[in-house]
């Protein structure tokens, strides 16, 4: 190897190896695997994983939400909320005064003139395809005043630890306060359970991802691929398939199910409420 191809060498896997590391001067695996063993970051809701992250190169120029996007690997996206506990754990995790802000995947639809609503997760997946559900507002522990529009086109949103969830600009750079931003990771596990539990549907369309015709294993692999996806009913005699943002299970959603012999409930087993 040439001494100006050595060092070009070199220099390219000192890069390399510094993009591995984040404020916490520890090695940063963006992965279920690497989420689940970086416990000083990370925790665990409902099955997923979720690593607060920050490298020390972004400085106090912070990611934009839609930078924030692809700065999770592989085979991780940006956080999504669905269940209270999620968007609750959120919101008192990491206590940090330097670092109290962090992205997740949630955004308004401008064009509705009403700051309270037009709300949606988009959150970009592996496959470099965005995955969009109307947020379930129900379930919003947003922060003091908030959502307040405060300084104009305030169309995206961020964790405030212990205060809740805040609009914010897109591209913080444009904000007249200077904080520091981190990004709020969602890692899967490769194999999840499904338990079948009772029957019946949701009365409810808004609760709704998806309805297909498909047998049982592909109906439960559509919930299994997304990242919205809590449990579904299924029809064993015709197929339809279901998928819900919401489970039978959880108190706030429970009186909107109706009994429906012919559909089967199957719910993410580790699900917490």
């Amino acid at each position: 190897m040439a001494r100006t191809s050595f060092a070009h060498f070199v220099a390219i896997n000192i890069l390399q190896l510094s993009l591995l590391y984040n404020s916490g001067l520890h090695a940063v695996d963006l992965s279920y695997e690497g989420c689940m063993s970086d416990t000083a970051n990370s925790y665990t809701v409902g099955g997923w994983c979720f690593l607060l992250y920050r490298d020390s190169s972004w400085g106090t120029i912070k990611p934009t939400q839609d930078d924030a996007q692809t700065l999770c690997g592989a085979k991780g996206n940006l956080a999504v909320g669905v269940t209270t506990k999620m968007l609750n754990t959120f919101k008192t995790n990491y206590a940090s005064a330097s670092l109290s802000w962090r992205w997740i995947a949630l955004v308004r639809n401008s064009s509705i003139s009403d700051i309270n609503l037009g709300w949606s997760w988009n959150t970009r997946l592996p496959s470099g395809k965005y995955a969009t559900f109307p947020a379930i507002m129900s379930d919003f522990p947003w922060g003091p005043g908030e959502p307040g529009n405060q300084f104009g086109s305030e169309n995206s949103a961020s964790i405030s630890y212990n205060e809740g969830i805040c609009d914010v600009r897109n591209d913080w750079n444009r904000n007249p306060i200077t904080r520091i931003h981190g990004v709020i990771c969602q890692y899967a596990p490769l194999q999840w359970k499904y338990s079948q539990r009772g029957h019946g549907l949701f009365a409810v369309d808004a609760y709704r991802i998806a309805q297909t015709t498909a047998p049982k294993l592909a109906c439960i692999m559509q919930c299994h691929h997304s990242v919205f996806c809590i449990s579904l009913a299924f029809n064993p005699t015709t197929s339809d398939c279901q998928i819900y943002g919401v489970s039978p299970e959880d108190p706030k959603f429970a009186g909107n199910v109706t009994g429906n012999s012919a559909y089967d409930w199957y719910i993410r087993d580790g699900m917490e409420y």
